[in-house]
């Protein structure tokens, strides 16, 4: 659910605070808004990278450090590219809660355009999900060695 209080002002400026303080190589980069989700805005930096901040929830927090631990582990086996994180922005007095640096992956969303091939698209999904599941399922082994 939308928290107003979790809501950030979120400005170029701002970001290239952030960046000035925490990864100054990418500071200089061009930066322009990309897309406003549900959880995250999404600021494309230069070429290859994304910022991806934390806008409008409390749980956004998590999950982009969920994101920051699992997706790079997972991404050279998944069968369509995804963004990869590339760096972590902290917790500061510029913006109190986590940020990401990640890969930028050209495109169009698939949940705006048609899917013309269902029989195929249903195919990489679930190569998608076996990918997530059987990693899921080593880290849990994992944790109970």
């Amino acid at each position: 659910m939308t928290d107003p209080q979790a809501r950030a002002d979120l400005t170029p400026g701002l970001i290239r605070s952030l960046l000035r303080d925490q990864h100054p190589d990418l500071a200089d980069l061009p930066l322009s808004l990309a897309a406003r989700g549900w959880d995250n805005q999404l600021w494309r930096l230069g070429e290859e990278l994304a910022v991806r901040l934390p806008w409008a929830t409390e749980s956004a927090d998590e999950l982009l450090l969920k994101e920051h631990a699992w997706v790079p582990g997972l991404a050279p086996g998944l069968p369509l590219p995804v963004p990869v994180p590339q760096r972590l922005g902290v917790p500061s007095g510029l913006l109190p809660r986590p940020w990401l640096v990640t890969t930028w992956v050209s495109g169009e969303p698939a949940d705006r355009v048609p899917a013309t091939r269902g029989e195929d698209a249903a195919d990489v999904l679930a190569r998608f999900l076996r990918v997530r599941d059987v990693a899921f399922r080593r880290s849990c082994h994992r944790s109970m060695v």
